[in-house]
């Protein structure tokens, strides 16, 4: 791939989206040692993990850790702040690596506005095979605990400052879910699973982990979340059945600190009351006014509720969230309000005096399929996902202002007509579906309109004043076709099978005399729309991902599995030109500078997102932040940003200010 000798990063300007799914996966970090006077965010986005600085408004104060070579699994934060640790899902068999970070040098970074550079990655960490289930480091930051997933389930104890294996042994006789260490002994932690609870001491000197099994009598449960009373007497542990169980952990006082428990943990109270599809997260909260550990409980039901100290619900303490609640992070256990996050991926913020839950920020679960701007409005933008839903986002604030949603069916693709009066969408059930873009209202289906989904869709420019207009769209058959939509009906108007693989992509010319279409199957294909003939056709060994005119329509650009841009002449069909644009992945997403076309913008599955010269067929800019296959990237109108979008659910918005335009010049 060509790259210019005065290539430069594409600047960050905002992104919306985390993996809600991941448990005790978002925390809310205030230190000392961090630079900047705000607290910072940490969570995961696929492979990457996020640190982010709070309340920045509509700027970005961003760093990406990238390093994982899969979706992160598990996060904690030291006590002081400084470190950061990480776990990774993995194939089975395969080693689950585990990261530390130094968190001071990625902050410092964000607010520098640079990369995250080498000294940010201290340690990699491979023990454990198949997946990382839970991390966490000792009250003293001089120990990380790591508990392998179902096919490892392995607790093993390391140096945080060498990154050396100190000692590790099987968590238990079944899998372990959770680890706690305990806030004023830091040699102590529990583990927790199928019908188990473990209190463990670990003796650095020799080096050994010594384990203690709580009493459980008939009580069978699996237990999948730990949070450890402020002064170390109670356990609290939620379980996937809905209720909380009280330990209590007590050690015998006159033992020597690096001796076996003697003391068995017990079984103490039991939760009353059950909350709706098991406890996923529970978090510990010290009444500033009696000292007493009150319990946040969050349910996979969305619930989220506070218990007292005998597990009692306390009233007027109960919030019903979007989504099953998979993490509560509050930067101190006296803090006056605390952090929420669902797997639905919306986050919220919790004042515990009112126990009101304020909607901080949504972004899409699951894949982001594709992004559009409205005709000449570059304020608001929008975007569908696999999740079934499309959402209008407002591209200053990054808020979601409108969310579409049809369950269980994936919307393909969606676009928005030239008046602005309606979202055309296209549908995994075979059905294009057209929506109101302010009220979400349903205006109109078109049944049946491709027999296995509805994959790409254009809108024709009107040129003359009228009611109704022209709606063409591309299925998973092969097969393009051309509707009328007026207000009271939808028309079909031609059906053409040329192809015979999945349309990828479709587009009109300005003047609405022409299409072009690209495929699977290796051809792209061009028609006239007044007489459905066949103008011109390309064939390559590729799959086609995209394709797009050059405002003036005497080139074609093409993206594909090939990993190659290639130019066409729109008269002849005949090659000009063929651009590397990536060494290892397949292109995916392209679209032109619609007024001059002097430069465009990619992306593809090696996750990086470039800004191109037109002329020259050389990369100015790219952008890194994406961790998995991108798959739509949109220019906005006014051409001072582009959004790409991809798998692992994000929305990056891209800077093109003047620094990135002169290298293109």
């Amino acid at each position: 791939m060509a790259l210019a000798e005065d290539s430069s990063q594409l600047k960050l300007d905002g992104i919306i989206g985390f993996s809600g799914s991941v448990q005790d996966g978002v925390h809310v970090v205030r230190s000392e040692h961090l630079p900047g006077s705000r607290e910072w965010i940490i969570y995961p986005l696929g492979s990457l993990v996020v640190v982010r600085q709070t309340g920045t408004g509509s700027r970005a104060v961003v760093a990406f850790l990238q390093g994982h070579s899969n979706d992160v699994s598990c996060l904690c934060v030291s006590g002081d702040g400084r470190r950061l640790a990480s776990g990774q899902d993995s194939h089975q068999g395969v080693a689950a690596d585990v990261i530390v970070w130094d968190l001071v040098e990625a902050c410092e970074g964000a607010l520098a506005g640079e990369s995250a550079s080498e000294k940010v990655l201290l340690h990699r960490l491979r023990q454990h095979k198949g997946s990382v289930q839970a991390v966490g480091i000792n009250s003293t930051d001089s120990l990380l605990a790591t508990l392998g997933g179902r096919d490892d389930n392995a607790l093993v104890i390391w140096d945080l400052e060498s990154g050396e294996p100190i000692c590790g042994q099987p968590a238990a006789a079944d899998n372990a879910l959770a680890l706690q260490w305990l806030h004023g002994n830091p040699d102590r932690l529990i583990t927790c699973g199928a019908r188990h609870l473990r209190v463990w001491q670990v003796d650095v000197s020799l080096p050994k982990l010594h384990a203690m099994d709580a009493l459980l009598g008939t009580l069978k449960r699996v237990m999948r979340c730990i949070s450890v009373g402020s002064d170390d007497a109670f356990a609290y542990v939620g379980t996937t059945t809905g209720e909380v169980l009280k330990f209590a952990i007590d050690r015998d006082g006159i033992q020597l600190p690096n001796d076996p428990d003697r003391v068995r943990p017990m079984l103490k109270a039991v939760s009353p009351k059950r909350v709706g599809m098991g406890v996923h997260t529970c978090q510990c909260l010290t009444n500033p006014r009696t000292g007493n550990d009150n319990v946040i409980v969050g349910a996979g039901d969305g619930t989220l509720l506070l218990l007292n100290t005998d597990l009692n619900a306390i009233a007027n303490k109960k919030e019903q969230l979007l989504g099953a609640v998979t993490s509560i992070s509050m930067p101190n256990r006296e803090s006056g309000q605390f952090v929420v996050c669902t797997a639905e991926a919306n986050r919220y913020r919790v004042a515990v005096k009112d126990w009101q839950a304020d909607l901080v920020a949504t972004a899409h679960v699951g894949k982001v399929k594709d992004v559009v701007f409205p005709p000449n409005f570059s304020d608001v933008f929008v975007t569908c996902s696999a999740g079934g839903d499309i959402r209008v986002w407002n591209t200053k604030k990054r808020v979601e202002l409108l969310r579409i949603r049809v369950p269980n069916l994936e919307c393909e693709s969606v676009l928005i007509t030239s008046s602005g009066g309606e979202v055309v969408s296209g549908w995994s059930d075979g059905r294009v579906r057209s929506f109101f873009p302010e009220s979400g209202k349903l205006k109109f289906v078109i049944n049946d309109a491709h027999t296995d989904g509805v994959t790409a869709l254009a809108i024709v420019p009107n040129q003359a004043p009228s009611s109704s207009w022209k709606l063409l769209s591309g299925g998973r058959d092969g097969r393009i076709r051309g509707w009328r939509v007026t207000t009271s009906h939808q028309a079909m108007l031609f059906s053409i099978k040329e192809h015979r693989g999945m349309v990828t992509a479709l587009k009109v010319s300005e003047d609405g005399s022409k299409a072009v279409s690209a495929s699977a199957d290796g051809s792209c294909l061009s028609f006239d729309l007044h007489t459905q003939v066949r103008k011109l056709a390309l064939f390559e060994p590729n799959v086609f991902t995209n394709v797009a005119w050059h405002p003036d329509e005497s080139q074609l650009l093409t993206t594909g599995s090939n990993y190659k841009i290639t130019y066409w002449d729109a008269y002849d069909a005949s090659r000009i030109r063929v651009v590397d644009g990536s060494f290892t992945d397949e292109m995916t997403a392209l679209d032109v500078e619609p007024k001059s076309g002097a430069w465009f913008v990619t992306g593809s599955a090696d996750k990086t997102v470039k800004f191109w010269h037109y002329d020259d067929g050389i990369a100015c800019a790219q952008g890194i932040g994406h961790s998995k296959r991108i798959n739509s990237v949109k220019i906005s109108p006014d051409q001072a940003n582009a959004i790409s979008v991809g798998d692992e659910g994000g929305i990056y918005i891209w800077s093109l200010d003047e620094a990135v335009k002169p290298t293109c010049d």
